[in-house]
């Protein structure tokens, strides 16, 4: 167990980074509003949503809408994914096992012991080995998982407003 090969301390690596991890949602949230308001799905001048779907919006204009709350909700979620990566990074570098195998590009395996003294080692330590690069190694492929789950829970969530807002009552 990690507890017997590990320590007690071990259970608890990683937690720095994850707390601050915790700023992912705020960065997500913050582009999302971003975004809300440089394609004008924000009500303009301040109208109130109820206000504006009491004026009636056409098929392709909640198609519109549906479509851009999709597309804001994934890039919104991309730019924060982006954002904290690095985090992800050093907290998951940091929770791995001391003594790790991998293979080398010639096939052979490899035994590496990876210990860190904490969240700067650890930065530090990727930083040398793989620059800028080091700390969004496999950021694309996590941004293309991630992306539709928020896509489909920011249409999700514009659509309940306008239809609660509009005074549509579901029973």
């Amino acid at each position: 167990t990690i507890v017997a090969q590990e320590g007690i301390a071990a259970l608890y690596k990683g937690a720095v980074p994850a707390l601050l991890l915790t700023s992912h949602g705020g960065v997500q949230f913050v582009a999302y509003e971003y975004l809300k308001g440089c394609v004008a799905l924000a009500p303009p001048g301040g109208e109130d949503r109820k206000r504006r779907l009491a004026n009636g919006r056409s098929v392709a204009g909640r198609a519109r809408d549906s479509f851009g709350y999709l597309c804001m909700g994934a890039v919104s979620k991309i730019i924060a994914s982006t954002v904290t990566y690095p985090l992800q990074v050093i907290k998951s570098r940091l929770q791995q096992r001391a003594e790790t195998a991998e293979l080398t590009p010639a096939g052979r395996a490899l035994v590496l012991r990876r210990e860190y003294s904490g969240l700067a080692d650890c930065a530090a330590r990727t930083w040398q080995e793989g620059g800028v690069r080091g700390f969004f190694r496999g950021a694309v492929p996590n941004a293309l998982r991630v992306a539709p789950g928020a896509a489909v829970t920011f249409f999700v969530y514009e659509n309940t407003m306008d239809y609660l807002e509009a005074g549509v009552h579901v029973a």
